[in-house]
């Protein structure tokens, strides 16, 4: 094998590749721009989600609430609008916090501060029951039942526990949300699949069009009736693909640690503290990634008959990619056990999930970009084979 050859013809192909300057966008910039517009676009939007204005008034309505509590929960450090409210309007006041209206409801007992008095904790008898409504879907909500019940269990600390708060009913029967608000975790689980889906979109920019786009042009025969090997113009068009599709995973790569910050702004309860072990191995999940997407799409692109035919064929195979990078909603978290690591972009998606919620295993990290590897070089010698096929080359 010469390398002559094969690194001439791979420096013409990354000229030609470069040269336009519509695909280098759509191949390299794109994909890095669009992952940073997302993620910053996420932090801003789950900012506003995590986070209470700093004049909001948290609207509490209490029923039975004796006055000496009613004084001191105002002078807490929240603005608070408490309202008095009867015990026959305390089932429409749990629907006002269903639909937003009101944010906390506190049911005390019936002449709450005789009851605690009165109440011997030797006796055994069910101590004075406080019971508090919230929705946690609603972060006002939820910050007001927090705030609530922590000061009232310090409350009863001081009186020497003389009484109990929400203990009657389970802790996700006093939750009111109708449609709970897993938002930070979906947006973790979100990751893997958002980075997959956008170097897939980037590999598609360039293979496709290399390959089919020659091929329908009819460049890629008069290519191949050349001195050259066509095992060697196969390799060299993998491997200018294959830089190519490496550096846009770079750019996106960048992106993505720029952009972290961003999707976590206003966000106090979040933290992406990540060592450069860390981003290491994102960057050699990333770049393995690509190498099984440039690959498949080579192969689908030679086999295409036009570059239309080339995207219909890989538009299965995104579905197929977004569904893996999905996985780990499915999963309930990043497998552990090595062999879910050997299937190609799987291995991938688990892995990113696995790093993202620092539980990444060295081990399944390697054997995914081993397994990448391998598999891109197997897909490598389907496409040569490929090449030497006059019947692929020259299907019109």
């Amino acid at each position: 094998m010469k390398k002559n050859s094969v690194f001439s013809i791979m420096k013409k192909e990354l000229r030609r590749l470069f040269g336009d300057r519509r695909l280098v966008f759509s191949g390299i910039i794109l994909q890095g721009l669009l992952l940073y517009i997302m993620y910053t676009v996420m932090g801003v939007v789950m900012g506003n989600m995590t986070s209470v204005d700093d004049d909001y008034k948290y609207r509490i309505s209490a029923v039975n609430m004796p006055q000496s509590l009613s004084s001191i929960i105002s002078e807490l450090d929240m603005p608070v609008d408490i309202t008095n409210i009867s015990e026959s309007d305390a089932a429409a006041e749990k629907q006002r916090i269903v639909e937003n209206e009101a944010d906390l409801l506190i049911v005390f007992p019936a002449n709450f501060d005789q009851a605690v008095i009165a109440y011997d904790i030797a006796s055994g008898e069910t101590a004075p029951q406080i019971e508090i409504w919230h929705n946690a879907g609603r972060i006002e909500s939820l910050e007001a039942d927090t705030v609530i019940k922590f000061f009232l269990r310090e409350y009863e600390r001081a009186l020497v526990k003389k009484f109990d708060v929400n203990t009657a009913l389970s802790a996700e029967e006093y939750n009111l949300n109708t449609g709970a608000d897993f938002a930070s975790s979906l947006m973790m689980s979100m990751i893997p699949m958002m980075l997959i889906m956008v170097i897939y979109q980037g590999c598609m920019a360039i293979a496709p069009e290399s390959i089919a786009g020659e091929k329908e042009r009819g460049t890629l025969g008069t290519l191949l009736v050349t001195p050259a090997r066509r095992s060697h113009m196969a390799l060299a068009k993998i491997l200018s693909i294959t830089v190519f599709g490496v550096l846009g995973a770079v750019v996106t790569f960048g992106a993505m640690m720029l952009s972290l910050p961003n999707m976590m702004i206003n966000a106090d309860n979040f933290s992406f503290d990540y060592s450069a072990n860390d981003y290491l191995m994102i960057f050699l999940v990333t770049v393995s990634t690509v190498l099984v997407f440039v690959a498949l799409l080579s192969i689908m692109s030679a086999y295409a008959k036009s570059i239309k035919e080339a995207n219909s064929l890989a538009s299965p195979f995104m579905i197929i990619s977004i569904f893996c990078g999905m996985s780990e909603m499915f999963t309930g978290g990043a497998m552990s056990e090595f062999y879910y690591y050997l299937i190609p972009v799987f291995n991938s998606a688990q892995s990113l999930s696995a790093i993202f919620s620092n539980n990444a295993s060295t081990v399944n990290i390697a054997v995914t970009a081993l397994t990448n590897v391998v598999f891109a070089l197997v897909c490598a010698g389907v496409l040569a084979r490929m090449f030497g096929s006059e019947k692929i080359v020259f299907d019109k």
